[in-house]
């Protein structure tokens, strides 16, 4: 049996399941959503995801109340139905995703039904894109294309409105294949990743760019958490890529991969271009606190 996901109330098989092409979440990437993964098998943080999720659906006009209660739901129901297929010693990853609804059929925005949907579904974790960056570092390239303007769309909504993104690591790839994309804002400062927080340590302390033009990301705040329990200070302030060449070393954070170790940028060596000494003891710490080797497990079902 393959697995079954989430759609509008029904857990369905994952091949038929179906939303309408005329789905505002489609025709105008009006879709808020949050990215989940499990350690042994139980969801990291699920309320903090499920609050971000309520605050970026009452920026896009939709009424939290029901629909939050129906995700958290949707994402048990679906955790359950396909857990069996993951090895016990693996986790897998999650996605709840919201859009208005289906709109009229024309290129206005002209709701006749605002029923919203809603979709929830796991997927294996994708270690084999990363695993073999914890020991050696992956490059990351700052590209042309900048992140969307706070004045367009709030930062701190977790949206599919990410043609940008795309454009980045486009960009990014064509430039190094192995590459992650890092964006910066308008000012010339480092933003985020396509998908990711960055960091970078200088005199045993992180640094990071402030909240004013980011994804305020749960794997950021968990790192922030770490480091105080660790009392390695974290300032928050504009870095410019004067800043990222002279730090000791960098890393990126996501719910996925947690945290990754930057070796080079823009092809330019990080200190001593490989994963350095607070970047792993935060990995070790995150390890500890979900009981789970995160580069153990990695590495043993990565299937490399």
């Amino acid at each position: 049996m393959g697995r079954k996901i989430y759609l509008d109330g029904n857990m369905v098989p994952e091949n038929e399941a179906r939303i309408s092409v005329f789905d505002i979440g489609f025709m105008y990437g009006a879709t808020v959503y949050e990215s989940l993964r499990t350690f042994r098998h139980k969801i990291f943080k699920m309320d903090e995801h499920l609050a971000r999720l309520e605050r970026s659906l009452r920026y896009i006009g939709l009424e939290p109340g029901a629909i939050i209660g129906e995700v958290a739901d949707a994402v048990k129901k679906v955790l359950s139905a396909n857990i069996h297929l993951t090895d016990k010693d693996d986790d897998v990853w999650m996605c709840a995703q919201v859009t208005p609804g289906k709109g009229f059929p024309h290129p206005v925005l002209k709701q006749t039904d605002y029923r919203p949907t809603i979709i929830v579904f796991d997927t294996n974790m994708p270690y084999a894109d990363y695993v073999r960056y914890y020991s050696e570092g992956a490059g990351i390239v700052t590209t042309r294309v900048r992140n969307i303007s706070p004045e367009v769309i709030d930062c701190r909504v977790k949206h599919r409105s990410r043609l940008h993104f795309f454009l980045a690591k486009r960009e990014a790839m064509a430039q190094d294949p192995d590459a992650y994309a890092v964006l910066m804002d308008g000012n010339g400062n480092i933003s985020e990743a396509t998908g990711a927080n960055f960091f970078t340590v200088s005199g045993n302390k992180l640094y990071t760019p402030p909240e004013k033009n980011i994804l305020v990301g749960i794997s950021r705040q968990t790192v922030i958490g770490l480091a105080g329990e660790m009392n390695i200070p974290v300032v928050e302030k504009d870095m410019n890529l004067y800043d990222v060449y002279n730090s000791d070393e960098a890393f990126l954070t996501t719910s996925s991969y947690c945290i990754l170790p930057i070796s080079r940028v823009n092809g330019v060596k990080t200190g001593a271009g490989k994963p350095g000494a607070v970047t792993n003891k935060l990995l070790d710490a995150w390890s500890e606190t979900v009981g789970v080797d995160i580069v153990e497990q990695a590495r043993r079902f990565s299937g490399i």
